[in-house]
């Protein structure tokens, strides 16, 4: 055999040589990490965390982090973690060569929606363990697409009341766009579906001139009124248990 076709036989069978135990010495470090090359060995998760853990968040993203770090897909994990009832978003990042990042936000609890789904302040709505159980929260009924707009005008209107001494314990809003509050006191206001902040705003500012000319209780309270509204009191002892304001408009939806 020529010298050269020896030399190169011998330069090969030492290149598979060193190939097959880096294959072998590749095959036993993934068995030892149970088959992930490079695998996590820290992941970190940061809150703040009220409903959901840590623990619970490692759990849930076990089997798509265990291909170790160059086999981790950051937008399965991220679906993961988003999975979570209670779990509103998530930020997933890597960090080299051993280490998982993971922020969260959880969920801000606006209202029930019948007894056992709630919905966060974007007007998400979303089905968690213990929902029948949140105490203390507003009933709030929309069709889910419209229930952005219900939660946007819930909040707005909740502050307003706040300032009068008094909460919304349920918002409505209908097919068609008619917005309509019941407040803890007893009083139902139907706002309507058009011109909603102007008839709100009206309403809200007249509140302490009608105390001081009548302190009994309103227990209802119609703003479909194009320069008015008409409010109902608790007690129609009076000849005119309900009032209007510019009666000679006309009532609109």
């Amino acid at each position: 055999m020529p010298q050269d076709r020896r030399q190169w036989l011998l330069s090969v069978s030492a290149a598979l040589a060193v190939l097959a135990l880096i294959v072998l010495g590749s095959g036993m470090m993934l068995a030892r990490n149970g088959g992930a090359f490079l695998p996590f060995r820290w992941v970190d998760v940061n809150g703040p965390f009220s409903r959901v853990s840590a623990e619970q968040i490692r759990a849930a993203i076990s089997p798509q982090v265990s291909g170790g770090f160059f086999f981790t897909r950051l937008s399965d994990v991220r679906d993961r973690v988003l999975s979570l009832p209670w779990v509103a978003e998530a930020e997933v990042r890597k960090h080299w060569p051993d280490s998982l990042e993971i922020r969260v936000q959880e969920r801000q609890v606006l209202g029930h929606v019948g007894d056992d789904r709630l919905v966060d302040v974007t007007g998400a709505i979303f089905m968690a363990r213990g929902a029948g159980e949140t105490r203390g929260l507003p009933r709030l009924e929309a069709e889910e697409a419209q229930m952005p707009q219900l939660a946007t005008r819930y909040r707005q209107a909740q502050l307003d009341v706040e300032g009068l001494g008094r909460q919304i314990v349920g918002a409505k809003l209908n097919p068609r766009g008619a917005l309509e509050f019941h407040l803890n006191d007893g009083l139902t206001v139907q706002v309507g579906s058009r011109d909603q902040d102007l008839r709100w705003r009206r309403f809200i500012d007249g509140l302490p001139r009608l105390a001081q000319l009548d302190p009994r209780p309103i227990v209802w309270a119609d703003l479909r009124y194009t320069h008015g509204f008409a409010i109902r009191y608790a007690d129609p002892t009076t000849a005119d248990p309900a009032a209007v304001t510019d009666m000679s408009l006309t009532q609109e939806p």
